[in-house]
């Protein structure tokens, strides 16, 4: 989540881009370095470091500092995976085997640097004490959506999948109720009118989201974001992927969560 501020510098100030350009140079080593020393070798100052990681929502540096080496970790592993074009390599099968491994591999790293912890784990703690659950989606996304609901159900958690809307069930929803709508770009015209209209009811609503939709991230009360394909290679595998990565994620958490309790 850091890094992905980072890289879109359109609302960082000068200062801040001198920082963010520190940070996702390779060869600088974090682990051991203070505010202070930030602040000097990226040419700025301690109260810049510090005005920067609070604009990013940590109180402290360590919580910053911390957060960035494991996020710094991820992304730099992407440099060890060259991905070009792929289907202009699937000439053999063992060629195809390897850009398939390598195209999953890049989707996880991307989709582990996009994810925000805390929101997961809000989102996780919302679906366990929730009344009723349902999983919105239309099209592609309804492979992932399917699946989510299974595994919710598997847990013996009440859960619904929808491709469309039911205004009457809609509106005897209540309070406790969470609406997850899962979509690979958000900009379908069905997804969006499903968020506006479960928005209006004012319940829980959550978006698992490939490429950002601020239409639709604006109506949801949290948002939790996945990496996909800029373009469509090999159909949409890596969005397929990317989402069905963060479904078990959710899954696993609250397997655990509902064990020990």
């Amino acid at each position: 989540m850091i890094i992905e501020k980072l890289l879109d510098a359109n609302d960082l100030t000068e200062s801040e881009k001198q920082i963010s350009q520190y940070i996702l140079d390779k060869n600088n080593d974090l682990s051991l370095m203070t505010s202070i020393e930030l602040g000097k070798n990226s040419y700025t100052s301690q109260s810049s470091v510090i005005r920067f990681y609070k604009k990013l929502g940590y109180h402290s540096y360590r919580e910053f500092i911390s957060r960035l080496i494991i996020e710094r970790n991820e992304y730099f592993k992407v440099d060890d995976i060259a991905l070009e074009q792929p289907t202009q390599y699937f000439s053999s099968y063992e060629e195809t085997q390897s850009i398939i491994s390598k195209m999953y591999a890049l989707a996880l790293i991307k989709t582990n640097i996009l994810l925000n912890k805390n929101t997961v784990i809000r989102v996780c703690n919302r679906i366990s004490s929730a009344s009723s659950i349902d999983i919105y989606a239309v099209g592609i996304a309804n492979v992932i959506a399917k699946q989510m609901a299974f595994k919710l159900q598997s847990l013996g958690l009440s859960c619904m999948f929808h491709d469309g809307l039911n205004m009457n069930y809609i509106k005897k929803l209540d309070q406790r109720n969470v609406s997850i709508i899962i979509a690979l770009s958000g900009k379908n015209p069905m997804i969006q009118t499903i968020a506006k209209t479960l928005s209006e009811q004012k319940n829980y609503v959550v978006s698992l989201m490939g490429r950002k939709e601020k239409n639709v991230m604006e109506l949801c009360k949290d948002n939790i974001t996945f990496f996909t394909q800029e373009k469509d290679d090999v159909d949409v595998l890596v969005d397929l992927f990317s989402g069905e990565y963060i479904v078990n994620l959710i899954y696993a958490i609250l397997k655990v969560k509902m064990e020990n309790q």
